[in-house]
């Protein structure tokens, strides 16, 4: 709800805002390092392919988008 709020709010001072959720997949980080036996390899992430996954799902998103939660590969998730 934190994000929900915060795009109606930040949309009242500029209507140009946007605020998303992204959720990044399984990237390979030491925070992962304990799932990662689970997980397979083609969902196991670098940074850098996260890194342009998300901004790519970001410039496509519009201020009609604002609160709303996306995937690395930019589909949406529903809350």
């Amino acid at each position: 709800m934190l994000f929900k709020t915060a795009a109606i709010e930040l949309k009242r001072l500029n209507k140009q805002t946007v605020v998303l959720c992204l959720h990044p997949g399984t990237t390979d980080t030491a925070l992962s390092k304990p799932f990662q036996a689970r997980v397979p390899s083609e969902k196991l992430f670098s940074p850098a392919f996260v890194a342009e996954q998300l901004l790519a799902v970001i410039s496509q998103r519009t201020p009609d988008d604002s609160g709303s939660f996306w995937d690395w590969n930019g589909k949406p998730i529903e809350w």
